[in-house]
């Protein structure tokens, strides 16, 4: 991830060119001689933004003729002039006087009111007429970015070798294009890359640089952003007035935009409003994300009359990652060649922007009037597409001839004149790609996780795979996986997990998981094999089989895993599992019936037996509690047999889905997830086996709640129709943990509760909530505000209606999102407090097995 986001960043260009034709170039100075960088210079006839780079400097290859230019930077007075191109190389200094915004009332027709308010409510009704004015263009798009490592630490030169690293450290990376690009609303984008030029080595992949382009602040998410043209705008950032200036006629506000909360999620900076038209002429800001800020300036100019679009884009981009330290540079300049203008675009009603400063109330009432004004002016689709389809909308076509450009066409199409030190970067960049090819060639078959460097080795210890043809692989666990679980039961384990697969086609795969292992206390093997036969891959098509003879938890809804019980175990000399021994064969399909709503349905022979702990100890010495669940109902594993089937329905309406490498997959839905399940008895020919049936109901979902939180909730009700013979592994068990340390603990499962303690073969109804947020007390604090932290508020309650008994747990968490938690919480037994318990998430644990 910190690779990508480091080397997605713009990179390398092309060519030292002999120039021919007519050159218009110039360097752009304030009053003092002192370069005003990223400057924009736009050429009405022509429609085309041209951004200056770091020293004020740009070029453009112009044909003969007289063209009206308009010189722009933030914080000076836009300067206007003609330029007469005859033949040759036009050079031309050029001075910006600083600017100077007066507070003024004169634009203003109300009194008493925040002025920034009143000019953001009438920007953010116009935001919509401004988004759909235009309907279709054709541009000309030249960008051209540099990024250069100057830091990277020890550590990750150890993982990546002397090799690696010195390819790439303090080396300037370039890359620059030429593209057409066709847009046709709402967001439809024909991109045709003609030139294109790298020093970047075919080992890495820039991505596309576009992406900005198709960026616009009056859409409601901006650079990933919140725009603060958004609707709800005002509840996450203040605008602050500082004044308006006269360019050319026409009125400019300056507003500041500052965020409440100083959130990743939100920009800060300057956005310019024109007067009247309450369109955007420049805007000016900075985002910070995970070690990634970016300083961004981009100008507006007029097209046609009041229509104002983006014509240059500058930015400037440091990396700090961990020790990994960056700069980039991104400029773009664009021409407009045809625009077409919509003949009515809709805007939100103006009494939206007249009322005085908002508060907090007023303004989330305002911000859903505005979204429910902008709903109904788009045009709605009848019939809803649920697939999310990557690229629909953007469409990217390279030119045969793109990467074989001469520099008579790069002198066309060039914006910005190379630097001394890019031009020693193209130079050097043919034997540089050359090693970069020997040294990934000689490490291609390197793993990059768990890797002793040594190709033997990793075949050893690691999971290994081995391929025999192109439809058939092998594998084992290596010696990593010689040891096994450890418990109180079994003692130490030892054995190996064997891989074996057969590829019928690329969506269509059977795979064997088979595992045996010698159980030191038991004195006898403990095997089980899994098959899993993938189909269908457009409905989720799976096919399980699985057999063994094994100790296995007494719960099959499990609040603690085998890995977490060994290493309590062995440690501590606890035992929150309790075992029984389990000879099964389990037999389950799933599949999609229609989109969204899938069925689920098993079969289950199982022999069970009690067990009793061995004559093992933990590390320490320590002796631990009987191999005997705490329960309510006085259940104890008892020798049966049972013949079960399951089966159950679940369905999300509107459930929006990909579909990669031919695979659906879903991803996101408004609306909760009703599931309908079942279990019982199929026969029942003796009192040794289960007779039994139960049935339940369950609703959960997923929610945003504004810009930082999120609420997710379950609620599960059932109860137990049939109990002539029910035995305590066929119970309905709850996932709980009683210890301090749990791989997924907080969401899914009880904290304060025994594992065994309040299953039941009677009626239940659980409930839990949570609601996460980037703001709720640490974050707060400056000095911890991160967009890796993350804090959480915990609700769960128990209730079991036959027995009149209830268990509840309220907690707050926070914790760094994927790899910990660690919470406070408290029990309740009914209304009766009942502890409260410090406890650890460690989610991290499960990608170590």
């Amino acid at each position: 991830m910190i690779q990508k986001k480091v080397l997605l960043l713009f990179l390398i260009i092309a060519l030292p060119f002999k120039v021919s034709g007519a050159l218009f170039s110039g360097k752009i100075s304030d009053e003092k001689g002192r370069p005003v960088p990223y400057a924009s210079v736009y050429i009405h006839e022509l429609s085309t933004g041209v951004s200056a780079d770091i020293n004020g400097e740009f070029r453009i290859s112009l044909k003969n003729g007289e063209y009206t230019c308009e010189v722009s930077s933030l914080g000076y007075k836009r300067e206007r002039f003609t330029v007469k191109i005859d033949s040759g190389h036009y050079h031309r200094q050029i001075i910006l006087k600083e600017e100077i915004y007066l507070l003024n009332d004169v634009t203003f027709k109300g009194r008493g009111e925040d002025r920034a308010l009143s000019v953001m409510r009438r920007a953010i009704a116009k935001a919509p007429f401004h988004r759909q004015q235009v309907r279709s263009y054709e541009s000309a798009v030249y960008t051209k970015g540099t990024m250069k490592i100057t830091k990277i630490p020890a550590i990750l030169k150890l993982q990546a070798g002397k090799k690696k690293t010195g390819l790439v450290l303090n080396k300037l990376f370039m890359i620059e294009s030429g593209a057409e690009i066709i847009y046709n609303y709402p967001d439809n984008y024909l991109e045709t890359i003609r030139a294109v030029s790298s020093t970047i080595p075919s080992e890495i992949d820039p991505g596309s640089m576009s992406g900005v382009i198709r960026a616009s602040v009056y859409n409601r998410e901006f650079f990933g952003k919140l725009s603060p043209l958004a609707p709800n705008a005002f509840n996450y950032y203040r605008f602050i007035y500082e004044g308006i200036s006269n360019e050319s006629d026409r009125i400019i506000n300056k507003i500041r935009i500052v965020p409440k909360k100083g959130d990743s999620k939100l920009i800060s900076g300057h956005i310019y409003i024109q007067d009247n038209i309450w369109n955007v002429s420049y805007l000016e800001f900075s985002t910070k994300e995970a070690g990634v800020t970016m300083d961004v300036k981009i100008s507006f100019n007029e097209v046609k009359s009041s229509v104002m679009v983006p014509t240059a884009y500058s930015v400037d981009v440091k990396v700090d990652i961990l020790g990994i330290n960056a700069d980039g540079r991104y400029n773009s300049s664009i021409t407009y060649n045809k625009v077409s203008l919509a003949e009515s675009a809709p805007e939100l009603p103006v009494a939206l922007s007249e009322s005085k400063e908002l508060s907090s109330k007023e303004a989330k009432k305002i911000a859903a009037k505005t979204e429910r004004a902008i709903r109904d002016s788009e045009v709605k689709n009848p019939k809803r597409d649920l697939e999310i389809k990557r690229d629909t909308t953007h469409k990217r076509i390279v030119d045969t001839l793109a990467k074989v450009r001469d520099s008579v066409y790069w002198a066309d199409v060039r914006r910005l004149p190379l630097s001394h030190e890019e031009q020693l970067a193209y130079k050097a960049s043919d034997s540089l790609k050359q090693e970069f090819k020997r040294v990934f060639d000689e490490d291609s078959v390197r793993k990059i996780n768990r890797s002793t460097g040594n190709k033997i080795l990793d075949k050893i210890f690691y999971d290994a795979r081995f391929k025999i043809g192109k439809k058939i692989t092998f594998g084992y666990g290596g010696l990593t996986r010689v040891v096994g679980d450890f418990n109180f039961i079994d003692g130490y384990t030892i054995g190996q997990n064997l891989y074996a697969s057969y590829r019928i086609n690329n969506n269509v795969l059977l795979e064997l998981t088979p595992e045996i292992y010698y159980s030191t206390e038991r004195d006898r093997l403990l095997w089980k094999a899994d098959a899993l036969f993938s189909y269908s891959p457009l409905r989720g098509g799976r096919f399980y089989l699985s057999v063994g003879n094994k100790s296995s938890d007494i719960s099959n809804n499990p609040g603690v895993s085998p890995m977490v019980n060994s290493y309590a175990s062995f440690l501590f000399g606890l035992n929150p599992v309790k075992f029984f021994n389990n000879r099964w064969i389990f037999a389950e399909n799933r599949i999609d019936l229609a989109n969204g709503l899938r069925i689920n349905s098993g079969i289950k022979y199982q022999e069970s037996s009690p067990l009793e702990n061995g004559d093992v100890k933990s590390l320490f010495g320590d002796i631990p509690g009987p191999n005997t669940p705490d329960n309510i109902y006085g259940a104890d594993v008892e020798e049966h047999r049972s013949l079960s089937l399951a089966a159950s329905l679940s369905y999300t309406p509107e459930y929006y889905y990909r579909i990669r490498n031919g695979k659906k997959l879903y991803i996101k839905s408004r609306y909760p997830t009703f599931n309908l399940y079942w279990r019982g008895s199929l026969i029942s020919p003796e009192n040794g086996f289960s007779n039994y049936g139960l049935a339940g109901f369950s609703v959960s979902q997923r929610f945003s709640v504004g810009l930082y939180g999120a609420v997710l909730y379950n609620l599960d009700i059932g109860g137990f129709y049939k109990r002539t013979r029910v035995f305590l592994t066929d119970y309905r068990h709850f996932a709980a943990s009683g210890i301090m340390v749990s791989e997924n603990g907080f969401s899914g499962a009880f904290n304060l509760l025994d594992s065994y303690r309040l299953s039941t073969p009677e009626s239940w109804v659980t409930f839990s909530a949570e609601y996460r947020t980037d703001y709720l007390l640490l974050n707060r604090l400056s000095f911890l505000n991160s967009l890796f932290l993350y804090e959480a508020l915990h609700f769960k309650t128990l209730w079991l209606p036959d027995k009149k008994i209830s268990h509840t747990e309220a907690g707050y968490s926070f914790g760094i999102k994927g790899l910990a938690r660690v919470g406070i919480f408290a029990g309740f037994d009914g209304i009766d407090f009942k502890s409260t318990a410090f406890r650890i998430e460690l989610p991290i644990l499960s990608q170590l097995k």
